[in-house]
């Protein structure tokens, strides 16, 4: 999630916790509180199975990155420190900085380590969205202007779900009404499919953009549908193993099984480096090309067209234009970060901060004060 939409995730959390306490899915989310890095080992989940090959990145991490100083605006003044006095001063799990395959820092906080699963939240959303481009090219849906209620016939005579099209859930241009308790029943709830009884639309679709964790979750049922298998064993199938990922890694599930696509995934540091090491080669995973290139492009471009903006495109974080950078994004600052000229990936993966802290501490900021430094 952008920060923005982290605080509104945060804050309907809240609100939701403070409405009367009626309903399994209320209830749930009172016992858990507040969204925490524990959910993964609370609720049940899908593995995604590692293969058999384990790809490493070459490793030079005493020498480049050590010295190297950031501004820190945590105390709310801004000073020089070093990474690993800001890493140390905030909830880092872990950062990665990685170029032209080498890890350049690796930094390991929170009591974890490198072999520990780091639950990502909304990143999920861009390997949904890389999924669905693999699953167009293998024909299984036949494009992005499909028809939504081919997929999920139970939207039909919701007004205006005939002109929902999946490029619409990919940009975020769905026209859904943003509801508080369709959170929650995706987050807390026992089954996910019940948020499609709430449905109902703000706006045509394709002509405004706000963020709906809902359109992510619409993806991953029509990717099960279309393909016949769930997300998690998908994502298995067509990248997790292909990419050589070391570690099997999980996808949170309802109590039917379901996996929760807009968000919940959970892996090692390495692996979702690996992700953002797939998109930097433009889908291409040394010589096969595992995500379409031209579905790459199209993720990581600004368009405006039909609702959509220069900042968030087919569920990535689109950067600056001078960078000509991206992100996959999470909640809590969890963040795949990618500079394609400089052929620099850094991952950031970190439990819930401070409030002020967070709002102060503008990672993507960061990313860039590194990128210039090398």
């Amino acid at each position: 999630m952008s920060d923005t939409n982290s605080m509104r995730f945060q804050s309907a959390t809240y609100i939701l916790l403070c409405i009367l306490l009626s309903g399994c899915t209320l209830m749930r989310g009172v016992f858990l509180g507040f969204p925490d890095h524990n959910d993964i080992h609370r609720f049940p989940s899908s593995t995604i199975a590692a293969g058999t090959d384990c790809f490493e990145f070459e490793d030079d991490t005493k020498t480049v990155a050590l010295n190297m100083k950031v501004t820190d605006w945590s105390s709310g003044s801004p000073y020089f420190v070093t990474l690993n006095e800001l890493n140390e001063s905030r909830p880092v799990r872990s950062m990665l900085i990685i170029r032209n395959d080498t890890l350049l820092y690796e930094y390991y906080g929170q009591n974890t380590s490198a072999s520990d699963v780091n639950p990502s939240y909304s990143v999920a959303k861009s390997f949904t969205s890389a999924l669905v481009g693999i699953a167009i090219n293998e024909g299984k849906i036949k494009n992005v202007n499909d028809k939504v209620i081919d997929y999920i016939p139970e939207l039909i005579g919701i007004a205006m779900s005939e002109k929902l099209e999946i490029e619409h859930l990919l940009n975020m241009t769905s026209g859904i009404k943003l509801k508080l308790m369709t959170d929650a029943q995706l987050y807390y709830g026992n089954d996910v499919t019940k948020a499609l009884r709430s449905v109902e639309f703000a706006h045509q679709p394709g002509t405004y953009q706000e963020y709906i964790n809902l359109d992510v979750q619409l993806l991953g049922l029509i990717l099960h549908r279309a393909t016949g298998k769930k997300p998690s064993e998908y994502l298995t199938e067509k990248i997790w193993k292909p990419i050589d990922m070391c570690s099997d890694a999980i996808w949170t599930t309802d109590k039917k099984g379901a996996d929760k696509t807009f968000c919940c995934m959970g892996a090692t540091a390495l692996d979702y480096a690996k992700f953002g090491r797939l998109f930097l080669n433009n889908g291409n995973w040394n010589g096969n090309q595992i995500v379409p290139i031209d579905w790459v492009e199209k993720s990581v471009s600004r368009d405006t067209a039909n609702g959509s903006s220069f900042g968030y495109n087919y569920n990535w974080h689109i950067g600056e234009k001078a960078y000509g950078d991206y992100m996959a994004d999470g909640m809590y600052k969890q963040h795949i970060y990618v500079h394609p000229s400089k052929k620099i990936i850094i991952v950031l993966m970190a439990n819930k901060d401070d409030k002020v802290a967070a709002e102060r501490v503008r990672w993507r900021h960061v990313f860039r004060q590194i990128v210039d430094q090398l």
